[in-house]
């Protein structure tokens, strides 16, 4: 069907999807493609446009605060919502928006209170965040938990009364979990869950395995296999999922290990090729050590942000100015390595 000939209910529910997609993140190259075809017709363009200043006036925090018992009783569902001409006349227009986010609370036309009602729907179920290369985020959860996404990340949550579960989709993730013991917290990967009721801890998805890693608290670990029991991980430990199962706790410096996912980083003994393969993993811009020998060096009390490889390549490059067994003889002047041993390689 022409986008331009659909009934206005569609066009409106479709318009509050996009928004919030678009809202929760980075779009898949298929699903943006996507996009861009629904855009291809102004009215889509126009609906999606008023829906963005709705919620930009109104606030989610507003909107949380209405239920769908408290509006009007001329609230239909979508799928009963007719496709009268004389409704499409009730689609609020721009110059009317004032006086509507006053009277949002009561009623406020038959099209605003659908609008209201689906975002309310839509941003009080599931919750997708979405991360990029060299990107990483941190949010407020509703039940007063943190979650600190490293690069490359998707997660969907779906909480409810009962239950609060998270799906990692792809990447790395901190969560610090706010104590509710009646709603177990529970993180799912392809290869098995986690359950924390009140705790700090990161799963870290490395494509044929995911890595456990608990900074407080304990957690039990589930392997998705199904031939081991549910194992205990404390505090300082972490443990290994794969297809196979999960291996034995092992100790670890759980505080230094998450730090790569609170986009900070203090090094005491590693090498800087491990660094650099650490920061290359994460971003599209690769670091590249022109200098095979410093790959192997060791860097004490080296900190600084993985969002900005380039003050990590600065601070290398000075420290290997005053380096003493430093090798060969320095670049020729106008050379890009002229002045250390690491540069950036912007894709």
């Amino acid at each position: 069907m022409n986008p331009t000939s659909e009934p206005p209910s569609a066009t409106i529910r479709q318009a509050i999807e996009w928004h919030q997609r678009l809202k929760q993140g980075e779009l898949e190259p298929t699903t943006q493609r996507e996009l861009n075809a629904w855009l291809q017709s102004r009215a889509n363009v126009e609906e999606l446009a008023r829906i963005c200043l709705l919620d930009t006036l109104l606030g989610r925090d507003s909107l949380k605060k209405i239920s769908l018992d408290s509006l009007p009783e001329n609230v239909v569902p979508f799928e009963l919502y007719a496709p009268a001409p004389s409704r499409v006349s009730a689609v609020p227009t721009r110059r009317m928006l004032p006086r509507l986010t006053a009277k949002v609370a009561i009623a406020a036309g038959l099209v605003l209170s659908v609008i209201v009602a689906a975002i309310i729907s839509l941003a009080s179920t599931d919750r997708v965040i979405v991360t990029r290369e060299g990107r990483w985020d941190k949010q407020l959860l509703e039940d007063g938990s943190v979650v600190y996404a490293g690069p490359r990340t998707k997660l969907h949550f779906h909480f409810d009364d009962e239950l609060r579960a998270v799906t990692l989709v792809r990447g790395e993730a901190l969560f610090e979990v706010a104590h509710q013991p009646e709603r177990p917290f529970i993180v799912s990967t392809e290869v098995g869950s986690v359950q924390a009721i009140g705790t700090s801890f990161a799963t870290t998805d490395l494509g044929d395995r995911v890595v456990v890693t608990v900074a407080e608290g304990k957690v039990a670990v589930t392997s998705a296999a199904g031939v081991q029991p549910i194992l205990p991980v404390h505090a300082n430990q972490r443990v290994v999922l794969s297809a196979a199962g999960a291996g034995l706790p092992e100790p670890v410096n759980a505080e230094r290990a998450v730090k790569w996912i609170r986009n900070w980083y203090e090094y005491d003994g590693e090498r800087v090729g491990e660094i650099v393969a650490e920061l290359n993993r994460r971003h599209a811009t690769k670091v590249v050590v022109d200098d095979p020998q410093v790959a192997r060096l060791r860097m004490n009390a080296l900190s600084f942000r993985p969002s900005q490889p380039e003050d990590f390549v600065a601070q290398i490059n000075r420290w290997y100015l005053d380096f003493p067994q430093k090798s060969g003889p320095h670049k020729a002047a106008g050379d890009r390595r002229s002045h250390g041993v690491l540069h950036l390689q912007r894709s």
